[in-house]
């Protein structure tokens, strides 16, 4: 193994992470669960840290495509993109309340609009003594 190998391969808590992760796209909790860290605030830093991480990148970008479809794909970039534009602190507030909001949406935190229709028969009875 090369010099160049050793820096590609991941430690068992970064390939830990990269598992959890793609369960719910959520990396303080992923990191929690990936290395036993009870703080969400540090996991939430060394999260942070790790997806910026080229070979993290990559296992996660391998393991979306071993399990999921084309759509499926393009739906977990979107969330990703979403995720680094919320936690970009250098970003616009716009920007990171928009992508707030579409992380938002996505996980059916909350409805904007609910419309219901239906067709039913109605028969009036004029029966009454």
């Amino acid at each position: 193994m090369t010099h160049e190998d050793q820096g590609k391969k991941l430690t068992s808590v970064q390939e830990k992470f990269c598992q959890e992760v793609i369960k719910d796209w959520v990396g303080n909790k992923a990191y929690s669960r990936a290395s036993g860290s009870t703080n969400l605030k540090s996991c939430g830093v060394q999260a942070s840290k790790l997806m910026k991480m080229p070979k993290v990148q990559e296992r996660i970008k391998v393991l979306t495509t071993d399990i999921l479809g084309p759509l499926e794909k393009e739906l977990i970039g979107n969330v990703q993109f979403w995720v680094s534009v919320r936690d970009d602190p250098d970003g616009r507030l716009a920007d990171r309340m928009k992508a707030s909001e579409y992380l938002a949406k996505w996980r059916s935190m909350f409805v904007e609009k609910s419309e219901v229709s239906m067709e039913a028969a109605v028969t009036i009875i004029d029966d009454i003594k």
